[in-house]
């Protein structure tokens, strides 16, 4: 029997469709298994043991801000070290401290999402 290859699942917390969908189109088209939420509480669902191999949040949505959305994995045993790439818009000045204070792999600009965002999953994954 052919041997299917385990796909990386990542998993997009964006209250704003327009990018949930362009983000999730790139990276099924480049093999990934794409899991989408339109909000903290909701991606959090997603972290119910499966595998799950790199979230990509929003820093500003309803329910649960993204800050919130990583601190809750991060409070999980088995999902501590999954990469977290947060989304800032450019006017969120505290990058350095979110960096530090958020539990995030990378900070990434909302207005680079389209360009960097493939080659920044590809090296976060290999």
């Amino acid at each position: 029997p052919e041997y299917m290859e385990q796909t990386n699942t990542v998993v997009i917390a964006d209250d704003s469709e327009m990018i949930a969908k362009a983000l999730g189109f790139m990276i099924k088209k480049a093999g990934y298994t794409v899991l989408s939420a339109d909000n903290g509480k909701s991606a959090l669902d997603f972290f119910d043991g499966r595998n799950i191999d790199l979230l990509i949040t929003d820093l500003n949505m309803p329910n649960m801000s993204g800050t919130e959305l990583i601190r809750e994995i991060r409070s999980k045993e088995s999902y501590r070290y999954v990469p977290v790439v947060l989304f800032v818009a450019e006017d969120d000045i505290e990058r350095k401290k979110l960096i530090e204070t958020s539990g995030a792999t990378m900070l990434f600009d909302k207005k680079d999402i389209t360009g960097k965002i493939l080659p920044t999953i590809k090296s976060i994954l290999s």
